[in-house]
């Protein structure tokens, strides 16, 4: 099939969740159709149109929409795509070009600021968190999990000499994180996690990794500072995605313990994301520290897949730390069953190939009718 890939706010290639998921599902799906991605200005790559003028605007500005919708549709038209899938930011831009070109759209609805025009314009909404469309809408809606590319992370990958080269031993147990610092990511309360392992005499070997951006950085620094384990953690610029892996490689354990409640989107609708990084951790056969949270209880067994720690709760995640550090077999148990889950279930091909399935459905349905 020809699949048109809208996502006019989205720089691919990018270093954010965003531009991850659309870098991921556009190559899988090119593994077995013909993708053209609408993409960010300054977006570069294998039929990638460079559309979008940066921002994704707010709910409901439709302007902005058919602005996108307007400079895709001349290449749209050459392309002659027998469907498309419009990311829930375009604002409806995918819709509007699915009604010129007279073919059906799936739409990926994240959270709850799609417009209307995509909820009902969509024939197909895929969503991890269904709760958040409009019972109206729920006919059409369809579940679907987030993954990870494993053949890109994986426990063989080849670090070099990354490890000596960031200051670590052999013997140090380096407990990884990578992504944004903001507020509700919890890294605060890691922090006195690791000050309560240190007052308590647990804490041995243990380094923290913390690769990224975002306002609160700072705020982690001068509190790392303050409770006396600075020369425990190290904090690491943002780096490309495809480097990612690197730095997975050389750590003994992952962690993603975030605090949703204190996002307050997240504390009124529940946690409905799906960590990237945390598939990724584990397709890397990386113990993972995890929040307990419906969304994760629905996909991993705890101890078997992952360690799932009570957010906010400095005590719960020091005990998790001072268990994944001291016992071998657990760290084996995790490692081992928490790959196995990713291939099996959670790769972003297997997400990708449930696509194609969707989008084969609906062009059959439809018939050519691409001009």
């Amino acid at each position: 099939m020809r699949l048109l890939f809208v996502a006019p706010n989205i720089l691919v290639p990018g270093t954010n969740g965003g531009s991850t998921h659309v870098t991921e599902v556009v190559h899988g799906l090119r593994k077995q159709h013909d993708v053209l991605l609408a993409a960010r200005y300054r977006s570069h790559g294998h039929q990638t149109l460079a559309s979008g003028a940066g921002t994704a605007g707010h709910p409901g500005t439709y302007p902005l929409a058919a602005y996108h919708a307007a400079r895709i549709y001349p290449h749209a038209r050459k392309f002659r795509p027998q469907a498309i899938y419009e990311r829930f930011s375009a604002q409806g831009a995918g819709i509007m070009l699915g009604r010129a070109l007279r073919i059906p759209v799936i739409s990926m609805v994240l959270d709850n600021h799609a417009t209307t025009l995509t909820l009902a314009g969509a024939n197909k909404l895929i969503t991890t968190a269904p709760h958040l469309v409009p019972k109206r809408y729920h006919p059409k809606c369809v579940r679907v999990s987030w993954g990870a590319n494993v053949e890109r992370f994986h426990p063989d990958i080849d670090a070099g000499s990354l490890r000596k080269e960031l200051g670590y031993g052999a013997d140090d147990f380096i407990l990884a994180y990578t992504g944004a610092f903001y507020e509700w990511h919890g890294l605060d309360i890691l922090m006195q996690a690791v000050a309560k392992l240190k007052a308590d005499g647990n804490i041995g070997k243990l380094k923290v990794l913390l690769v990224g951006e975002g306002h609160v950085r700072e705020e982690i620094q001068q509190l790392a500072r303050e409770l006396g384990v600075a020369d425990r953690v190290r904090f690491h610029d943002r780096v490309p995605y495809e480097q990612i892996p690197r730095f997975l490689a050389i750590s003994n354990a992952c962690t993603a313990v975030y605090d949703p409640p204190r996002n307050p989107n997240l504390a009124k609708h529940g946690m409905y994301f799906d960590p990237l990084k945390v598939f990724e951790y584990l397709a890397c056969g990386k113990p993972a520290l995890v929040m307990n949270t419906g969304n994760m209880r629905d996909i991993f067994t705890p101890d078997e897949h992952a360690m799932l720690v009570e957010t906010a709760s400095t005590d719960a995640l020091a005990a998790a730390l001072n268990r994944v550090m001291t016992d071998t077999e657990l760290r084996a148990q995790l490692s081992t069953a928490g790959r196995e889950l990713v291939v099996r279930k959670y790769s972003w091909q297997s997400h990708a190939d449930h696509l194609g399935e969707l989008f084969g459905e609906l062009v059959d349905r439809n018939g050519e009718t691409a001009p």
